[in-house]
């Protein structure tokens, strides 16, 4: 064959040919062809861009990508995305079940993928908020998701899978590396091999390709021209097979800069294992380094005795000050170094004492930092403490007065410590000589301030030095003493130790605000007196004067409601109980922890003082405290009083009510309903604006239709308790809410009635008001029922005690009462048929009576006995007239084991009334029954009365409305 045809079907077979023949040719005597037969060779262009792909290559491709979507949709949260996309993800997985599973079984990429799908869903699941505030859609696919998730993992078993998965994820990754390299192996493998093969079928056309060969490799040995590089442009086969040759000598291990002999020798191979961080170990190191960090902070912050003063201890208040707020700050090692300072400051007096105690007291208030998070007990023991060594040391000096800082002076206060808040500086402010002015003498820089603030203070007059600038307000720091034992009693669990304990601090709260509101009042009392005494006033003085008085009312009332507030829904023995435990544990701890010994007195009465016998502990006995014996209603009456007098709106308000409610936990009902009637209350408490207050109202008339109960006004109780017994009791008392309409309130309306809830002690039992309420409607309802008619219209009285007694009423078969509700009703009916003995006894078995403080259960059970006597011949004479001519008061008396008298006056007062037809025949002490039947005009006329009544009745409604 001519050299023409060997140039031309070179083109196909070069790539293969040059890998060996390229070394044993010579091609330097040889000149390159021309380009016009090179231009027909198209077809080696488009066969070295075909690429053999196998088949499970294309299979776990198919899955990457698929995967790579779902990973791309989690991190915009876009579970419409999400669901599909993992639902034909598992339908590829089974489809490709059979090539899969020759090949290992599932990739560590897929289970990679299910661990943070399952993460991502657990942790987008909790967080509510997030999950209201989505599309309709997006949070349709995110529920179907979390089925489909569960479903599938089920369905494909891989659970057991995932949970190995989660426990080893490293070795999942060398293992996913592993396949990849097999992978990628077997790929180059199958190229290989189609190269060789395609090469055993052209070995005819090997001496052919020699030549074009050589020919080229000539042609890219010799100086590059711009026609050269065209040529080298087209003649793109040689530079693919030289590129080629030398990746394959990478992948091989090769190194292709090697040449001759020293291009096969063997060498060692280096694998690389990935190195794996361990974490927690570094963790560890940056916590002990903080911890480092910390403990010379502490060595620094001490200041030594001999340059302790006034002066330092300022110096010193203000850097930590400074810090407070700061990022990086230790809010616990700036506590720590405040109360360091305020021990230090015992020694120099009540003027260097009180800013220091003032400024613990704010720094304690900042470490609560959300509005839903309560302090903790020991933090707020700390800060109590603090406040009451402040009422002290003021009581002691009553000539210091408190000034509240302003922004002026705290903007100073920084910009001092700030000038000083660096350790080069300190140190050499410590070591600097200076020279005194008035002596000439040297000193060191504390020294002079010292000077400095002693002769400031010389300067000033008695009136500036008692005046002691501090950083707070005592009122502000009992608001909000108060407001955090509050949410304390809200959050911790009501039946846990914890709260009993904490309710044992609700004492020295109300004495912590009894204190704080005396010093305010002997504060205004002596400004008003020093003001009285002055013979020389100006009109602004007097302006400044007054301002600052009725500031000072304003705080008093503020801290007398306080005290109203945690005082007015505790009776006196329940007071007295918790006063004598708290000031118990005050002073000698948990009873727990006394020693056995203590209780040996009651058994020797005479014990032998010798320690070496027995325990000193049983020398005197059972430690006790003597509580005084005193009534609340003094304390409550100044306290409304003061209220009444300074306070603003809503400090009269709840004051009042508290007052009533107050009152009527004492059985003092005349008093209250007084007070509810003179303040109108009543009239204006829907348009109050203030929820807490329209609840403190509700229980307020809860308070009052229980007194109402129990004195016995069954009227009272009914007209107190219709309203709020009815329906929704939980709510409209703060005691709980209704889980069914979350669907109305967003977070934050949630979160604002979870603040408002009352504090479990103060409840008030929904049993025992369901019990009154309905047994106050039983004695009234049940002889209305007696006495319809069935031409008259049905006059309801209560429409919630006729809608139970109804229903059961309509029922084949009642079982036996299991809750208060069946009780009543079943009593109701033993009532409705005048058996007093079975409605009693259903009455008494109700337990919730004891629940009355002191002994009131006793006296109850008496006037209920007597009430539903009464109400049981009531009812079996408007029952039960029709059927008798005539009655004996003897009959009676003995039937409802009731006196003549109480009879009688009962029966004459219904004949006053027209509800019985009957006269007395006083000879024979007998009732005789007149039978009259109404004509067709009476019956009319008593109709048009009902009509005139409710038209009255829907008028006066709308009046209101």
């Amino acid at each position: 064959m001519s050299r023409f045809w060997a140039q031309d079907s070179s083109g196909s077979e070069s790539d293969s040919a040059s890998e060996s023949d390229s070394s044993d040719e010579s091609v330097t005597d040889k000149k390159p062809l021309t380009r016009q037969w090179l231009e027909e060779s198209d077809s080696s262009d488009s066969d070295t861009g075909r690429k053999v792909v196998s088949a499970k290559a294309k299979a776990f491709m198919h899955l990457r990508s698929q995967v790579s979507l779902i990973l791309n949709a989690i991190k915009v949260n876009d579970w419409n995305k999400i669901q599909p996309t993992f639902d034909e993800l598992g339908r590829t997985a089974e489809k490709q079940k059979g090539m899969i599973a020759q090949n290992g079984g599932l990739p560590p990429f897929f289970f990679r993928l299910l661990r943070d799908l399952e993460e991502h869903l657990a942790k987008t699941l909790k967080d509510k908020p997030a999950v209201k505030k989505m599309s309709g859609s997006n949070s349709k696919s995110l529920n179907r998701m979390k089925l489909n998730f569960k479903k599938y993992l089920k369905s494909a078993q891989l659970e057991e899978r995932l949970a190995a998965f989660k426990e080893n994820p490293v070795d999942s990754d060398k293992a996913e590396s592993s396949d990849s390299d097999s992978d990628s192996d077997s790929d180059s493998d199958s190229d290989s091999d189609s190269t060789d093969s395609e090469s055993s079928n052209s070995s005819s056309e090997r001496a052919k390709t020699k030549t074009a060969t050589a020919t080229a490799t000539a042609t890219k040995t010799k100086t590059k021209s711009p026609s050269d590089s065209e040529d080298s442009e087209e003649w793109g086969s040689d530079s693919d097979s030289s590129d080629s040759e030398s990746d394959d000598d990478a992948e091989d291990g090769i190194n292709p800069a090697l040449k001759g002999r020293a291009r096969w020798l063997k060498t060692a191979t280096v694998v690389k294992v990935r190195e794996v961080k361990d974490k927690t170990a570094r963790a560890t190191q940056r916590k002990e380094e903080k911890e480092k960090t910390t403990k010379t902070t502490k060595s620094k912050s001490f200041i030594t005795e001999e340059n302790l003063s006034p002066a330092a201890l300022e110096r010193k208040a203000r850097e930590i000050i400074s810090m407070r707020g700061r990022k990086g700050t230790d809010p616990a090692e700036l506590m720590r170094q405040l109360t360091a300072l305020v021990k230090l400051s015992g020694t120099f007096g009540a003027h260097v004492e009180i800013p220091m105690l003032m400024h613990l007291v704010s720094a304690q208030f900042d470490q609560v930092r959300n509005l839903d998070d309560y302090m903790e007990s020991t933090l707020w023991t700390s800060c109590a403490t603090a406040v009451e060594r402040v009422t002290t040391l003021l009581s002691e000096n009553k000539e210091l007065t408190l000034k509240l800082m302003s922004a002026d002076d705290i903007a100073d206060l920084r910009v001092s410590a700030a000038a000083t808040t660096s350790a080069a500086k300190l140190k050499k402010m410590e070591t600097e000589l200076l020279t005194n002015p008035h002596n000439g003498e040297a000193e060191t820089t504390q020294q002079r301030d010292d000077r400095e603030a002693e002769e400031k203070r010389a300067k000033l007059n008695d009136e500036e030095k008692n005046c002691l600038k501090v950083a707070g307000s005592l009122s502000v720091f009992m608001n909000r003493l108060e407001e955090e034992y509050t949410k304390s009693l809200q959050k911790i669990n009501p039946h846990t130790d914890e709260y009993i304990r904490r309710l044992k601090d609700e004492g020295w709260l109300v004495q912590l605000l009894g204190a704080v509101r005396e010093h305010y009042i002997s504060t205004s009392t002596s400004t008003i007196n020093n003001n009285s005494t002055s013979t020389t006033t100006a009109t602004t003085t007097t302006t400044t004067t007054t301002t600052a008085t009725n500031e000072n009312e304003t705080e008093i009332s503020e801290l007398a409601l306080l005290q109203v507030e945690h005082l007015y829904y505790k009776h006196d023995l329940i007071a007295e109980a918790v006063n004598t435990a708290s000031e118990f544990q005050r002073k000698f701890g948990d009873v727990d922890m006394l020693h056995p010994a203590c209780n040996s007195l009651k058994k020797n009465p005479n014990p032998s003082t010798d320690s070496s016998k027995s325990h000193p502990g049983s020398f005197a006995g059972k430690p006790s405290v003597k509580s005084k014996k005193s009534s609340t209603i003094d304390l409550m009456d100044d306290l409304c009083l003061y209220c009444y007098k300074y306070g603003d709106d809503r400090c009269r308000t709840r004051a009042m009510i508290c007052h009533i409610a107050h009152h009527a936990s004492h059985d003092r009902f005349s008093e209250a309903r007084d007070l509810l009637l003179m303040s109108k209350i009543q009239d204006t408490i829907n348009g109050a604006g203030d929820i807490s207050t329209m609840i403190l109202f509700n229980r307020m008339m809860v308070q009052l239709g229980l007194c109402a109960f129990r004195t016995g006004r069954i009227w009272e109780a009914h007209s107190c308790l219709s309203e709020i017994g009815s329906g929704r009791v939980r709510e409209l008392l703060a005691q709980g809410f209704n889980s069914r309409g979350y669907n109305d309130r967003n977070s934050e309306q949630e979160k604002a009635e979870r603040r408002r809830q009352v504090p479990y002690h103060m409840h008030i039992n929904t049993d025992l008001l369901d019990a009154c309420h309905l047994i106050s409607a039983m004695l009234i309802e049940v002889p209305a029922i007696a006495a319809e008619k069935p031409d008259q219209k049905r006059f309801i009285r209560s429409r919630y005690f006729r809608k139970h007694y109804d229903n059961m009423s309509r029922q084949v078969f009642t079982g036996p009462p299991e809750h208060t509700r069946d009780f009543v009703i079943h009593a109701a009916k033993r009532l409705m048929m005048g058996d007093w003995k079975g409605c009693h006894d259903f009455i008494a078995g109700l337990d919730v009576f004891k629940l009355f403080p002191g002994h009131a259960s006793n006296s109850i059970s008496a006037m209920l006995e007597n009430k539903i006597k009464v109400e049981a011949l009531r009812t079996y004479l408007f029952s039960y007239s029709d059927n008798y001519e005539s009655l004996s008061l003897t009959s009676l008396c003995a039937h409802f084991a009731l006196d003549e008298q109480t009879v009688h006056s009962h029966v004459s007062k219904m004949m006053i009334n027209k509800e019985l037809n009957a006269t007395w025949d006083g000879t024979t002490q007998m009732i005789l029954f007149q039978k009259v039947d109404t004509n067709k005009l009476q019956s009319l006329a008593l109709q048009y009365a009902d009509k005139v009544n409710q038209l009255v009745e829907n008028n006066e409604r709308f009046l209101d409305a």
